[in-house]
């Protein structure tokens, strides 16, 4: 089975349990999907999407960003976040091969 091209090791395992892991919660697996769907957005109007407060979010974007999942920057106060299709696709191509 190959991860990002290349051959899957045990480390490449621990990644994509982090993955699954941070997709479990459904918040999170709403984050994903509207990142999916409208591209790069401010913290702000990911809250105002999901109803959710700007510290819900926070906590949330923080464990999609330590799975890889998410990629952020700041410009001037406010942050961006977008999603890293890069890794999903080859997350779950890697099943499919």
């Amino acid at each position: 089975m190959l991860f990002c091209g290349k051959p899957m090791n045990s480390s490449d395992t621990e990644q994509r349990a982090k993955i699954f892991a941070a997709l479990s919660d459904p918040t999170r697996l709403r984050i994903v999907e509207l990142l999916a769907e409208k591209g790069e957005l401010s913290s702000s109007e990911i809250a105002h999407q999901l109803e959710i407060s700007l510290a819900l979010l926070c906590h949330h974007i923080k464990v999609l960003v330590e799975a890889g999942l998410v990629q952020t920057r700041k410009e001037g106060q406010t942050k961006y976040s977008s999603l890293n299709r890069e890794l999903m696709m080859a997350c779950f191509t890697s099943f499919t091969q």
